[in-house]
Parts: C-alpha cells; sequence; structure tokens
C-alpha cells in the first residue's frame, strides 16, 4: 500500500484563506525588518508632549550655557584708553568709569562717566545695551560712543545704527554721523547740569532751561531748590534782569538753607534797595548786622541808614 507524505495529507484537507495569508505575509515582512534604533525614532510617532519633552531633553544636554561676562572697567585717566573685549564680537575702548554684566551675545553695560567707544560685529545677533542713568542705547550692528557726564548721555554713532531710550521716555535711532543726548530727569542731575553749562558759558537761555526742568523734577530737596535758585540769581544778575533776581534771592532765602544765607542776604539787600528802595533792603540789612557781618554791606547802610 502506498503512503501519502503527511504534509501532503495537511496540505489536501487544510483549506486555504486570503484573510490568515495576508496576515502571515505581514508578520514575515515585519521580522524581517532591521530594528530601528532607539535614537531613530521619527518624530510623528511620540505624542505631542513627549516631542516637547525629548526636544527640551536633547537642547539641555547639547546646548552649552551663554558664557558669562568679565570686564573690569575701573576708573582712568580721560587721557588714557583702556581696551577690553566682551566676546568674540564686542569690543570697547574707554576712559571712565563702568561696569559690565550679562552674557557674551548680551552684554549688558552701566556706564557711570567718561567716554566709552564700542564696536560690534554687524549680523551676529548681539544684543548690546548700554545704560547710564539718562536712558539706554540698544545696539544694532554699529561703532558708537556714548559720552556720560554732568550735561547728561551723550550718543554718537561712526557706523550703522543705534536706538536710544532716554529716561524721560523719549525713543530715537540715529544712524552714521548723528548723535543724541538724553538730559538728566533728576533734580540733582539738573542741578549738575546747570553748574556744567555756566562753567561752559552756555546762553540764559540753557541756563534757565536746565535750572526750572530741576524745580519741576519729583525728586527735588530743599538744598537743591536752594542751588537752582543761586544758580537762576546769577544768570538774572549777569543779565541785568533785577526784578527776576530779587525774585530769585527770596527764593533762595525762602528755602531756609544756610550753606550760602549771607551771600543770598547781601544780594537780597542790594536788589530790593535797587528794585523797590531802601525801606525793602532794611529787614535784609538787620539780619545780616545780627549775625556780625554789617562790613560786608556797609556801604549800602551808608545809603540806606536804619530807620
Amino acid at each position: 500500500m502506498d503512503h501519502e507524505h503527511p504534509l501532503k495529507t495537511f496540505a489536501r484537507e487544510t483549506t486555504f484563506h486570503e484573510e490568515e495569508r495576508a496576515r502571515y505575509d505581514r508578520l514575515i515582512r515585519q521580522a524581517r525588518a532591521p530594528k530601528p534604533s532607539p535614537w531613530a525614532i521619527p518624530w510623528p510617532a511620540l505624542s505631542l508632549g513627549l516631542a516637547g519633552a525629548a526636544i527640551a531633553a536633547f537642547f539641555a544636554l547639547r546646548t552649552p550655557e551663554p558664557t558669562p561676562v568679565s570686564l573690569a572697567m575701573s576708573a582712568s585717566a580721560e587721557s588714557t584708553a583702556l581696551t577690553a573685549t566682551l566676546g568674540e564680537h564686542v569690543a570697547v575702548e574707554y576712559s571712565g568709569v563702568g561696569q559690565a554684566s550679562g552674557t557674551s551675545q548680551a552684554p549688558r553695560i552701566d556706564w557711570e562717566s567718561g567716554v566709552a567707544t564700542f564696536s560690534v560685529t554687524p549680523g551676529e545677533g548681539i544684543d548690546l545695551r548700554v545704560r547710564t542713568p539718562e536712558g539706554e542705547v540698544r545696539v544694532l550692528g554699529t561703532i558708537f560712543d556714548v559720552e556720560r557726564s554732568a550735561l547728561g548721555t551723550q550718543v554718537r554713532v561712526k557706523r550703522g545704527k543705534v536706538g536710544v531710550t532716554c529716561e524721560d521716555g523719549s525713543a530715537v535711532e540715529i544712524t552714521q554721523g548723528q548723535s543724541h543726548t538724553c538730559l538728566p530727569t533728576t533734580a540733582a542731575g539738573q542741578l549738575g547740569r546747570a553748574r556744567a553749562l555756566q562753567s561752559a558759558s552756555a546762553s540764559a537761555d540753557e541756563l534757565l532751561q536746565a535750572t526750572a526742568a530741576g524745580l519741576a523734577a519729583a525728586d527735588l530737596s530743599a538744598d537743591t531748590r536752594a542751588e537752582l535758585h543761586a544758580v537762576r540769581l546769577d544768570v538774572f544778575t549777569s543779565s541785568a534782569s533785577w526784578p527776576q533776581a530779587l525774585e530769585e534771592a527770596r527764593a533762595y532765602l525762602n528755602t531756609k538753607q544756610e550753606a550760602r544765607r549771607p551771600w543770598a542776604l547781601q544780594r537780597a539787600a542790594q536788589l530790593s534797595a535797587l528794585v523797590e528802595g531802601c525801606s525793602a533792603a532794611q529787614v535784609y540789612l538787620a539780619e545780616l548786622e545780627a549775625a556780625g557781618s554789617a562790613e560786608s554791606v556797609a556801604e549800602l547802610r551808608a545809603r540806606c541808614p536804619s530807620p
């Protein structure tokens, strides 16, 4: 008797189904496919939350922290220029006092006094900010000077463009060959500006504008008020504006500051006699004499004897 091979018997007795063949083929393809590396998982296979976490972890491991800037900007003679670098793309030549902080991509300079010239490589995404009490300068790829003095903060552009935002709220962009000055916004700052203008023989209008701004400042103190009136007294005396000068002398005395009271009393006595007559000068002459300063007004007393 002939015996049939078992596999033939199995094939003859087994019913073929297309669904089973398709499943079989799919399993074979999956088994033969190369196993992907854990780092080769395609982004679409990740959920949105998992993808965000994976990206954050990747950059946390591979992106270096910004390099801190270390720059000692110490005092130097105005005739002696020092140089320093803030990373690869910012150089500064300075004569004055300031401090640096931030990173090589985002340096921050607090400039106190003197002149500093900054050179910034364009197109490198450098966010340099130079701050003074009067305003802030932001770089847009340029070479520029920042000079801080009693007159305020002056910015001069040698190449490129910078944006300047002053403490008074004004903002401007300046380009090559242009300059802009941020004025002081405090009473003491305006007093310092007025005195600097006096030393530079500035016009009466400039001096009066500076002192008026100081008197209108929110942080005005009694001693600063007195000194601002003293500057205005000098301005009006120099221009022979006697009534206005007398008003400023009286305003100084009303502050009750003692620093220059004898000087203000002498001015008030002389001006009141000139503008309003000897009777108006008596109160100031009497105070000077009581303080032992009769000699300083002896000539005026001779013209205006006590009643």
